[in-house]
């Protein structure tokens, strides 16, 4: 995330721990929010799906399917209160694919200016007039809804969490700003399912607003909280899904969700689903982090969900402060400009279920020594 070009290597993981470059690290900089991706449960399903299918079928979804990929269609759908899913590749590919057959030339998207690159990527990909919003701001939504003006259709499209900062959308304001302007809202919940909102249902749940609401459509991503199994979704309403599935060239035209990656989400979402431990645990364990840094007088980021960005500034303290935390076993990637604006980089600090509360312990006081200019 840093935009540096030697990138470490993984060599192996442990829990919360991995071996990285030869050196035994503490990881904070995971999607794998709730330790699933080491659970014995989830392993063993995909293992499982592997004895049965191979790596994968080998096959274009518009072909065929597996039973696993129509139940993890089904008790997504079923869990997350939509009427159905479509699953694709990768979350990416997913916010691709519903900006670009649900919008065209014409047509008018408008997105938060803080968006993943992969929503900017297929508003491109759209051909419509694109008009930005500041982040997370409904008062100047409502301005370019009102520029938008008598568009053949318009679409709205936003984080439901901020994957910089962490935090979450107004999406109760946002969906009835969206009624009232006739505007199909799209929310990309990449790092809400399974962690934020009731029983880990998403942002909308969170700001009170149920994902079946109408004029709402889902995508999110698999490789995150579902025990980081790659692929990605967008769940909604049966007849947009079905044109999804008639239209989306980034559906038609790739390789779908392998089996053992579908066993993985599946078995992770079930989990999720059934066992409140997990997600219990890893928000005991940022109420903990977050307690000692403001100990420490270490300021963060407002934040909704697993995400804890540090506040640091200059882009070249801040990765400094992420290398003098690497030699002291430490793993916490430093983001600077162009992912954030310049002047505002930050450690970006991930926290996940499979943490001891003795580890985040050691990783609150290093932080502290580095960012006042101290060794560990």
């Amino acid at each position: 995330m840093s935009g540096r070009a030697d990138r470490r290597v993984i060599e192996s993981r442990r829990d919360g721990r991995i071996i990285m470059d030869g050196a035994d690290i503490l990881m904070l900089g995971s999607n794998d929010y709730l330790g699933l991706s080491t659970d014995q449960r989830v392993l063993a399903a995909t293992h499982e799906a592997l004895g049965r299918f191979g790596t994968g079928t080998g096959i274009y979804p518009v072909f065929a399917t597996t039973p696993l990929h129509e139940a993890l269609c089904e008790r997504l759908a079923a869990f997350l209160g939509v009427e159905a899913v479509a699953l694709f590749s990768s979350g990416g590919s997913a916010n691709a694919g519903v900006l670009a057959t649900l919008a065209e030339a014409g047509d008018v998207i408008i997105s938060d200016r803080l968006n993943h690159a992969s929503i900017i990527d297929g508003c491109r990909l759209s051909r419509a007039d694109v008009l930005p919003y500041a982040n997370r701001d409904v008062e100047d939504l409502r301005a370019a809804l009102k520029k938008a003006g008598p568009a053949r259709r318009k679409l709205i499209v936003t984080d439901g969490i901020f994957s910089m900062e962490g935090g979450a959308a107004p999406l109760a304001e946002i969906h009835a700003l969206a009624l009232e302007h006739d505007a199909l809202l799209v929310v990309d919940e990449a790092h809400a399912l399974g962690v934020v909102g009731p029983e880990g249902r998403g942002t909308a749940p969170l700001r009170g607003l149920g994902n079946g609401a109408p004029g709402l459509v889902l995508t999110g991503s698999l490789s995150k909280a579902m025990g980081g199994a790659s692929g990605g979704f967008v769940a909604g309403p049966l007849a947009l899904i079905e044109q999804l599935r008639q239209r989306s060239r980034s559906w038609i035209f790739t390789m779908g969700l392998t089996t053992a990656n579908a066993a993985t989400a599946l078995a992770a979402l079930e989990i999720c689903r059934t066992d409140p431990a997990p997600r219990e645990r890893l928000w005991a364990n940022l109420d903990h982090l977050r307690a000692a840094f403001r100990f420490y007088g270490l300021a963060c980021f407002d934040s909704d969900s697993a995400i804890t960005a540090l506040k640091v500034g200059d882009e070249a303290q801040a990765r400094q402060v992420s290398d003098a935390l690497l030699l002291a076993g430490v793993y916490a990637p430093a983001v600077g400009f162009p992912i954030v604006a310049r002047g505002e980089a930050r450690l970006r600090i991930q926290v996940s279920a499979a943490h001891a509360t003795a580890d985040l312990d050691e990783a609150a006081a290093a932080l502290a020594i580095v960012m006042a200019g101290g060794t560990p």
